[in-house]
């Protein structure tokens, strides 16, 4: 099984050091990063992941919720948002998504690690 995980993050070093967290303790294949909704929302129908890891404001018109929403009308992929953004509202916004977990930055890597490992492949 190819597992992948996609990274949604405008942030480089953020994104950087969340695909070597990946790369370096678990058995997923790192896509991306790529910066904007439209993008993710491309690669993520084209590669297929297992998991995304979604920054809320990300560069574009739309912001990760948004781009997770378009996702999951098409694919039920489960989404980890990355962000300091987990007020009410944000969190209600999320919850139209296949949520998984919100994990504040700068991300924790057993956190991280642990959340990839409760994903059943279907």
């Amino acid at each position: 099984m190819n597992k992948k995980v996609l990274i949604v993050e405008d942030d480089h070093l953020i994104a950087y050091i969340m695909a070597r967290y990946i790369a370096e303790n678990t058995d997923y294949k790192v896509l991306g990063p790529v910066d904007n909704a439209d993008e993710a929302i491309e690669v993520a129908l084209r590669e297929l992941p297992i998991c995304i890891l979604m920054d809320i404001r990300i560069d574009g018109k739309m912001d990760g919720i948004d781009a997770a929403i378009a996702i999951n009308k098409v694919q039920d992929v489960p989404i980890i948002y990355t962000s300091g953004n987990s007020d009410a509202k944000t969190v209600g916004r999320a919850n139209q998504t296949n949520l998984l977990g919100f994990l504040s930055k700068p991300v924790n890597r057993e956190e991280l690690v642990r959340l990839l490992n409760t994903i059943q492949p279907t």
